[in-house]
């Protein structure tokens, strides 16, 4: 970037003159203190697993890179021999590159306070930089902002660092729960005047000066922290002068404490649209993971990212393949899938929603859902894997089922025919608990036994339980939490998440995004199970299902149709095999008689009872084996005056258009709710002869 200065010419006018070259620096912390990821970071650093096939440090440099960055220091303290070499290795380091990458390596950075403190020792900063992690992810336009910052410099001599936020409403999937706050921010200038995590506090207390000597305050809750800084040269030596500075929100509360001390100040910037997120924890890998597959983040895509292997080809349904991929005859890529070079699918497999790394073998008639497969991973015949991570060289016999939230870590082995418990957490040696030299706070606690337990990983199997502990010094404790970073929740809630993944998103085109609409139906799926358990009354439940609707921007016609899939669903959560559809019944009943007088607060017009009735053909066709019970859910609606005689004949000979759900799928649901639509008619017939008699 050139600075200029300006001069004046012989007539008066003002020309701009380029002083000098000003190269613009960035500074990635590439140690991931209090990391989530242990076991995995004790044989390879953070920054290095495997993001959607390519190294979590790539995308960070690549975002730099792409914006015009010209010279990164990568700090780190553990593992720095590894990150040093892959740096060497990259096309970072090639002559040609844009971006020169200087690796700096101490054992005595635990904290990010200590890194700038080895900055500001060094003096290798000349000007503003931009300030992140070696996991963050993100295509946004830092390079505009950082001339913002500059700009408002020269407003504001006291701006020591800009903060840079991008809007997304609680419970967003990456917003992380760790990273909760809450500003204060003076809307005209955009200078941060309070700052507070949030944590699991209720209330949150606004210092009463920043109301009395601001005329304008803005209070934000609806924004995730992208972890990216902007930092003016002084922020290092502030770091130096005070060492309880050991963390960025360390600086930022010392800043705003000390302000009428100092005269620094802090600003706040929005993106506006584009992608940013941190992998902090395997729940924000799982995020982040799937945004980049289905291009959220583009270009930050695979087929447009230059990976081992050669680039990938980009499928319909967001299927992803390298070279030398081998599919076997009726082997299945739903949607949403990586898969590396060199790896072999068999035949009657099915892969969705998952990442496979290069050279991995998955044998036949296995199922795949919502997992990363790193490299060199073999799945044998007959497995059913869901939402889990199995790290390299990890071997699954046959016959194994590995059920959600489980980590397998490098060259464990299990089975065969064994079924590994929700969020396991295996690794190939024995645990131990010296792992201060990594420099996390977390420890693993050793098991009661360091011999292989058969029934923990199968006969043939190889691998150690490891419970993950946190540090006495965590500030964190309020969070109980899986190894997985999410707060520990039932069975119950934890299917609450999968239950849109099996159907096609509405298409209104007023709608809010997808993921809004997901949560939404999270949302009312919770309070309707809550409100059934506890006897709420309705009129409490439609507060909350309304309050729902306004936070998230949902249509009147999403609320009629995801509320009568919400009360369809309620019977199922919970229960880990298939109900039968007599089972399913005779707990639909009773629920359909409590939430009668909810259902009547929404399903009143006609086009009301269409999205009902939508809602229920949608339901019985996602649900095969549930598709029987739907004549009886609608005799039950007839009888309560719910669903009208001339609404059902409507809505039974002009079937809507429902996604990409099959029509012939839509033809056999007719035909099972074909007797209750001749009684009908048959009454309606009846009815007529006696009118007209």
């Amino acid at each position: 970037m050139a600075s200029f200065v300006k001069s004046t010419n012989r007539k008066g006018k003002t020309d701009e003159v380029i002083q000098q070259e000003e190269i613009i620096q960035a500074v990635v912390i590439a140690d991931s203190f209090n990391t989530r990821f242990a076991p995995l970071t004790i044989f390879k650093p953070k920054v290095l697993l495997p993001l959607v096939n390519r190294p979590l440090l790539d995308y960070t440099l690549e975002f730099l890179s792409i914006n015009g960055i010209q010279e990164t220091f990568v700090f780190c303290c553990s593992h720095a021999q590894k990150i040093k070499d892959y740096i060497l290795k990259s096309c970072w380091s090639n002559p040609d590159s844009p971006m020169s990458v200087t690796t700096i390596v101490s054992e005595s950075f635990l904290s990010m306070g200590d890194i700038l403190r080895e900055l500001d020792s060094k003096a290798i900063i000349r000007s503003d930089f931009i300030l992140l992690s070696g996991d963050t992810v993100s295509q946004i336009p830092v390079k505009d902002i950082l001339l913002k910052h500059k700009k408002q410099q020269q407003r504001d001599k006291g701006l020591v660092m800009t903060l840079v936020f991008k809007k997304a409403l609680p419970k967003h999937k990456t917003r992380c729960l760790e990273d909760e706050c809450v500003i204060a921010v003076e809307p005209e200038t955009e200078r941060i005047l309070h700052y507070q995590k949030v944590g699991c506090k209720k209330k949150i207390e606004f210092p009463l000066t920043i109301f009395q000597e601001n005329n304008k305050v803005t209070l934000r809750y609806d924004l995730l922290d992208t972890h990216i800084s902007i930092c003016s040269p002084h922020v290092p030596p502030l770091f130096s002068d005070n060492f309880d500075y050991q963390t960025r929100d360390d600086f930022v509360r010392g800043v705003l404490i000390n302000e009428e001390i100092m005269g620094n100040t802090l600003n706040f910037h929005l993106i506006d649209g584009g992608y940013a997120a941190q992998v902090s924890n395997l729940t924000m890998y799982d995020a982040v993971s799937q945004d980049i597959i289905k291009r959220w983040s583009y270009p930050v895509v695979p087929d447009l990212l230059s990976l081992p292997g050669g680039r990938y080809s980009y499928l319909r349904h967001n299927i992803y393949k390298q070279k030398d991929v081998v599919l076997k005859r009726q082997c299945i890529l739903n949607e949403n899938v990586v898969i590396g070079h060199g790896s072999k699918v068999g035949s009657h497999s099915s892969i969705i929603n998952s990442v496979i790394g290069h050279d991995c073998e998955i044998g036949n008639n296995v199922h795949i859902d919502g997992c990363y497969i790193w490299n060199r991973v073999k799945v044998e015949d007959g497995c059913f894997l869901q939402s889990c991570l199995l790290a390299d060289n990890v071997v699954v016999k046959k016959g194994v089922t590995i059920q959600a939230g489980s980590v397998l870590s490098y060259n464990v082995v299990v089975g065969p025919d064994i079924t590994i418990k929700c969020s396991t957490l295996l690794q190939a040696e024995p645990p131990s608990t010296e792992m201060d030299e990594f420099g996390d706070n977390q420890t693993l606690e050793p098991s009661d036994s360091m011999v292989v337990d058969p029934e923990l990983v199968g006969t043939e199997g190889n691998g150690f339980l490891c419970h993950l502990s946190r540090g006495r010094d965590d500030d964190n404790e309020e969070f109980p939490e899986d190894v997985w970073g999410r707060t520990c929740q039932s069975e119950s809630e934890d299917n609450e998440t999968s239950v849109l993944d099996s159907v096609e998103e509405l298409s209104d085109g007023d709608s809010p995004p997808p993921d809004d609409l997901r949560l939404f139906y999270n949302e009312v799926l919770d309070s309707l199970l809550r409100g059934t358990e506890e006897k709420v009354k309705w009129e409490n439940l439609v507060l909350e299902v309304n309050s729902s609707k306004y936070a998230y921007n949902v249509t009147m016609k999403e609320v009629n149709t995801l509320v009568m899939k919400a009360i369809l669903e309620i019977p199922k959560q919970g229960s880990q095999e298939p109900l039968q559809p007599q089972v399913y019944l005779v707990a639909l009943k009773p629920l359909l008689s409590q939430l009668l007088p909810l259902m009547k607060n929404y399903v009143r017009s006609k086009e009301s009872q269409l999205d009902c009735l939508s809602a229920l053909e949608e339901f019985g066709i996602v649900n095969e084996e549930l598709g029987v019970i739907i004549m009886k859910v609608l005799h039950f609606l007839y009888e309560k005056d719910i669903l009208s005689e001339p609404v059902i004949l409507e809505w039974y000979s002009n079937p809507p258009v429902l996604g990409d759900l099959d029509p012939a799928e839509q033809n056999l649901l007719r035909r099972k709710v074909q007797p209750f639509i001749k009684w009908l008619e048959e009454a309606e017939e009846e009815s007529s002869e006696e009118d007209s008699d």
